[in-house]
C-alpha cells in the first residue's frame, strides 16, 4: 500500500532479522566503526540500518521514483546483538503527513529476540519529496 493511503497508527506485518558476521563487518568497515569485533557484535546502527531499510522497500520507496531523505534517528539499546542472532521487527508508523508536496513520516521500529525481550527501539524521521 503507498504511503499516502496509510494512516497514523499502521503496524507492518512483524518481520524476522538476521545480521550474518559477514553483514556485521561489511557494515562496520563502510562505517568506520571499529569499537568491537563483527564476530562478537553487530555494529547497533547496522541493526536499525537494516530495520529502516525493510521499511522502505515495504513502502515500495526504494525504486528510485521519490527521492527518499532519512531526516532524523532516536535510537535505544538495552543489550548487544550477536552476529546470526535472529530478532524480530514490529513496526508502527507513528506518523504520516503531507506539507507542502512533501511526505513527513515517523517510523517506530522495536527489536525482540526469540525470547521476547526487547533488544532496541527506534523512532526514525523520513521524508519522501515527489519527483
Amino acid at each position: 500500500m503507498p504511503l499516502q493511503d496509510l494512516p497514523d497508527g499502521h503496524e507492518f506485518p512483524p518481520e524476522s532479522l538476521v545480521i550474518s558476521e559477514t553483514e556485521a563487518a561489511a557494515y562496520a568497515a563502510a562505517v568506520g566503526d571499529t569499537s568491537a569485533q563483527p564476530s562478537e557484535r553487530v555494529p547497533s546502527m547496522a541493526v536499525v540500518a537494516a530495520g529502516l531499510s525493510r521499511f522502505i522497500k515495504h513502502l515500495d520507496l526504494a525504486d528510485g521514483t521519490v527521492e527518499v531523505v532519512h531526516a532524523s534517528q532516536e535510537v535505544s539499546f538495552d543489550r548487544p546483538v550477536t552476529p546470526g542472532e535472529t530478532l524480530e521487527i514490529r513496526a508502527t508508523l507513528k506518523s504520516n503527513s503531507e506539507r507542502r508536496g512533501s511526505r513527513f513520516a515517523t517510523v517506530e521500529m522495536l527489536f525482540v529476540d526469540d525470547s521476547g525481550e526487547q533488544v532496541a527501539s527506534a523512532r526514525s524521521l523520513i521524508l519522501v519529496n515527489a519527483t
